[in-house]
């Protein structure tokens, strides 16, 4: 009897010696991929969106795409090139707008937004960030003679804004919460807001600064402007827009823009696209 039962368990052990391994072992984790790294390789190609918004990302009269954004995110495309084993890496600017950039990236029309975008929550459930490289502040944006200055100037009043803008996510917020009974007229893109303030459509313009002193400068008169004091909502902290399915992608471009900010060559990029843009010309000047 007891010579049977350990014939039977040799046979076992002999059957199980000669089944396939998976059967009896765990099958082995997944390898992590990338979708837009694939796709980067596998096209030579790297597809980037902009905006006009100087001195961030702009389309300058020859055609050229630049600012200080779309610097940093040269240098992502070449350290993209150089981490991909790649002798070539063509790079297309996109033109996007604040309503069409998520769906832009979503659709994979582009790989990389490279334009102004504020970080924040709500737009989390949609797309990545990376980390900030840039903090502004939201400011009154108003033609001299309204003599506009704090937000209760506004009261009753109508305003104009990017639509889809993250301001105008903050001044709802604050009109809410104020009771100012503000009025909003919205817009496609930035310029055209800031237009319809300097062309008297609208009493004001609630804007991040940096991006405002770049649209007064610009005018024949921009004397006839005024800048708020008072920073209006929470800062504006600026990010690089993804894909919210390909964390490899979103930790490539978090790690290779923490060194370009910690690098000397940053200096010299902010310097040239920075530097002196944080403020508007004094009458004088012009």
């Amino acid at each position: 009897m007891k010579k049977s039962f350990n014939q039977k368990i040799k046979h076992l052990l002999s059957v199980l010696i000669l089944l396939p391994l998976p059967i009896v072992s765990q099958p082995l984790a997944a390898k992590p991929t990338s979708h837009t790294l694939d796709h980067i390789k596998a096209s030579s190609t790297l597809n980037i969106g902009y905006r006009q918004l100087k001195p961030f990302s702009f389309r300058e009269a020859d055609g050229t795409v630049t600012g200080y954004t779309i610097s940093l995110c040269n240098i992502i495309a070449d350290d993209l090139r150089l981490s991909l084993g790649m002798k070539k890496l063509a790079i297309h600017y996109i033109p996007v707008t604040f309503t069409d950039r998520v769906s832009a990236l979503n659709s994979s029309k582009i790989d990389l937004d490279c334009s102004v975008n504020t970080i924040a929550p709500e737009r989390k459930k949609s797309v990545a960030f990376s980390s900030d490289y840039y903090v502004a502040n939201m400011r009154i944006i108003s033609l001299r003679y309204n003599n506009i200055h704090f937000l209760n100037d506004l009261q009753g009043r109508t305003i104009s804004t990017p639509r889809g803008s993250k301001d105008l996510l903050e001044l709802n917020r604050i009109n809410r919460e104020k009771k100012l009974s503000i009025s909003f007229v919205t817009s496609d893109t930035t310029e055209e807001a800031f237009e319809m303030m300097a062309k008297k459509r609208t009493a004001a313009l609630l804007l991040d600064d940096i991006l405002a002193y770049q649209f007064i400068n610009q005018s024949e008169h921009p004397e006839d402007f005024t800048v708020s004091h008072e920073v209006v909502g929470e800062k504006m902290k600026y990010g690089l827009m993804m894909r919210k399915d390909d964390p490899l992608f979103v930790a490539f471009v978090d790690k290779t823009l923490e060194q370009i900010l910690r690098s000397p060559r940053h200096a010299q990029i902010a310097n040239k696209w920075l530097v002196q843009k944080v403020m508007m010309k004094s009458p004088q000047n012009n």
